[in-house]
């Protein structure tokens, strides 16, 4: 049975996510343990909020629970986790009452910092290490406040490309969108990160 899922996980993946779907509750902490800290990650990202980590996560690996059974291993399972959590922040975002407090308003501290770093590596002499100076620092938060102010179709696009390093294919299989589509998105979404930060 494992054997179908190994096209796109390890072997270890492949027995955990069929121990899950034959309910064996162990396996299925077993799971939550291996992917806490990338729920969480994911969830500050297209959240912004790190007061709402923990809740947020918990409803997602509730619906993981409820939904692994439907899991047909034709994406990897980090692929189809990020789905729901991506699926379960748009509709939790919109269940919010001030759009401010979703996207603009300073970013936190989050889990793994060092991940909101990477989209410098996208963006023109901007390649900085954000503890040498004050100015450096002051410069990620601005790109990351850019970043969250975008409009969902680019914010999102983004964030899974650049700060999670999805393949262009993983994006695009993620979205249901054509890579096509996905690569003219990106490619607007870091002009208008550009424009925001005033980068040449």
């Amino acid at each position: 049975m494992a054997d179908a899922y190994l096209a796109y996980n390890s072997p270890e993946v492949s027995e955990l996510i069929v121990r899950c779907q034959q309910g064996d509750h162990r396996a299925f902490d077993e799971l939550v343990s291996k992917y806490q800290r990338y729920v969480f990650n994911l969830v500050y990202q297209h959240l912004g909020d790190i007061d709402e980590i923990e809740d947020v996560a918990q409803e997602i690996f509730v619906r993981i629970y409820k939904f692994i059974g439907k899991y047909k291993g034709n994406a990897s399972l980090e692929s189809w986790i990020y789905k729901i959590v991506l699926n379960y922040c748009r509709t939790h975002a919109r269940r919010r009452s001030s759009f401010s407090r979703m996207f603009v308003s300073a970013p936190k501290q989050a889990p793994s910092e060092e991940k909101n770093f990477e989209i410098l590596d996208t963006l023109p002499d901007a390649t900085y290490d954000p503890a040498k100076t004050v100015e450096q620092r002051k410069l990620v938060q601005d790109i990351m406040e850019a970043v969250r102010g975008l409009p969902e179709i680019y914010r999102t696009i983004l964030i899974m490309r650049e700060i999670n390093e999805l393949s262009y294919e993983e994006v695009a299989e993620i979205l249901g969108i054509s890579i096509g589509t996905v690569k003219s998105r990106i490619s607007r979404a870091r002009d208008l990160v550009r424009q925001k930060v005033n980068i040449a």
